[in-house]
């Protein structure tokens, strides 16, 4: 008799960024390029460096470069969510924020607030 199966919850995504010594060839990952977050796959490593093809336009064209998994150049997991946006409510601010992957609005409204770009409203005394 065989002992019974049971169903094992898949690891959670990383919710911090990757290195090339943490990919492997055809992981999913998410990259910032011309300014938005695409979703890609690794097709080659370096020591450092992650050569990435991702999706450039609505259209489905891809490109593929090297991207250095640094602060810079950031790489996260594919499994994570799709990167949020949140507009500031301030009326003097009214700033446009997109947050990176897995972040959620809660985060990126306190980054947000904490950052020098966040016009603070003057307090009416």
């Amino acid at each position: 008799m065989t002992a019974p199966r049971t169903a094992v919850a898949a690891p959670e995504p990383p919710d911090r960024p990757l290195t090339a010594a943490t990919l492997t060839v055809g992981d999913p990952v998410w990259v910032y390029a011309f300014g938005r977050w695409r979703r890609g796959e690794v097709t080659r490593l370096a020591q450092v460096r992650a050569r990435i093809r991702y999706v450039s336009d609505r259209h489905g064209s891809e490109r593929e470069r090297w991207f250095s998994c640094s602060p810079d150049e950031p790489v996260y997991h594919g499994g994570l969510p799709e990167p949020l946006t949140w507009r500031c409510p301030s009326a003097r601010c009214r700033l446009v924020c997109t947050g990176r992957p897995g972040q959620t609005a809660a985060q990126i409204r306190a980054a947000h607030e904490q950052s020098p770009h966040h016009h603070r409203e003057l307090d009416p005394r």
